[in-house]
């Protein structure tokens, strides 16, 4: 009786922190709350990417974040200029007013450069390769506005789909390893950014309505972190595991997103 009473007082306020999800402090402290993304996988994306919906699809999977990544393109004479936003209102269009510029892609003669802004501020890389998927945004352009190419509203349910069903794969632990293992060489010059007046927003709202307790991203790294991370026992009862860039914490996995009727309505 004893040993079992112990045992009740040890799991009993674990369970409890499961099921009212992670604190604020915890949320706000991982990549995709802050809007990080792993700049060198997306870079390797858009070169081995062959359509615009196989980008999209990459870059949702590599990203961490709640909302959904948009993207956009447009044409200014032999200047060509992609940017990728997160859909932070989730109004499944892309708002400057609201969402949030993670990176962008220019084309000036055969070289791009893949600028980071935001938390992403600090990264700036020139590369050759990618033609291929500007060509077919070219191509593919539907748009009458300025943009010859973005998002299109009725695709991103199917986004939405492809990376729940994603998140719940060993892929994805591996993917967030590999982010971890990324953001932890970056650690130095990351500081130096800063997050955009829309990211302020966002995470002020979510605190204050309390929605950060449902985030569906699910396993996040843990650079940022102040505490520094779970550590031992605490860690595995939280349902932790170790990667190439240290220690990772699953604070949402498995939670319900409401835009998703196909999403999984367990709870952790």
């Amino acid at each position: 009786m004893a040993a079992l009473a112990g045992t009740m007082i040890v799991s009993g306020p674990v369970l409890a922190a499961c099921a009212s999800g992670p604190s604020y402090d915890t949320w706000a402290a991982t990549d995709g709350a802050a809007g990080r993304i792993n700049l060198d996988a997306v870079q390797k994306a858009f070169k081995e990417s062959d359509s615009v919906t196989e980008f999209e699809r990459r870059v949702n999977q590599i990203y961490e974040g709640d909302g959904m990544v948009l993207i956009r393109a447009e044409q200014d004479g032999e200047r060509l200029t992609l940017e990728a936003f997160e859909d932070l209102d989730r109004s499944n269009d892309i708002d400057e007013a609201k969402d949030d510029l993670l990176f962008s892609i220019v084309k000036n003669d055969e070289r791009n450069e893949l600028r980071g802004h935001g938390a992403n501020g600090y990264y700036n890389n020139s590369f050759g390769g990618g033609n291929f998927l500007f060509t077919y945004l070219l191509l593919s352009s539907f748009s009458r506005g300025p943009y010859f190419y973005q998002t299109p509203r009725n695709s991103v349910g199917t986004l939405r789909s492809q990376r729940t069903n994603y998140r719940g794969s060993s892929t994805y632990r591996s993917q967030v390893s590999r982010n971890s293992s990324y953001f932890n060489s970056k650690r130095g010059v990351s500081r130096s950014s800063s997050i955009s007046s829309n990211r302020r927003t966002y995470q002020s709202t979510q605190r204050q309505s309390g929605a950060f307790r449902t985030s569906r991203t699910g396993v996040r790294s843990s650079f940022g972190s102040r505490s520094g991370g779970l550590r031992g026992s605490a860690r595995s009862s939280r349902g932790g595991f170790g990667g190439f860039g240290g220690g990772q914490t699953v604070i949402g996995l498995n939670r319900r997103d409401p835009t998703d009727d196909a999403s999984p309505s367990r709870r952790v």
